[in-house]
């Protein structure tokens, strides 16, 4: 029985590290302008210019919205 536990946790350590040194290798292989690290940036900034572009025109509409609510009768200014 502690031949088995012996065996399993050197096989665990050993497959920690291999791994830890694989990925630290394969990320100074691969080249730094790598097609799935410019999809990424080209996703992000997408991403980053829809979340800022909604917080835009949910601002505006803040604004008409109390406009509108602050001067019942009046129109709608957006429209």
């Amino acid at each position: 029985m502690t031949k088995r536990a012996f065996w399993l946790v050197a096989g665990f350590g050993l497959g920690v590290t291999a791994a830890t040194r694989a990925r630290r290798h394969l990320g100074q292989l691969a080249p730094s302008g790598s097609a799935l690290q410019v999809l990424g940036d080209r996703v992000r900034h997408a991403l980053d210019d829809a979340v800022h572009e909604g917080r835009d025109e949910m601002h505006r509409r803040e604004v008409v919205l109390r406009t509108v609510l602050a001067a019942p009768g009046q129109p709608d200014p957006g429209r």
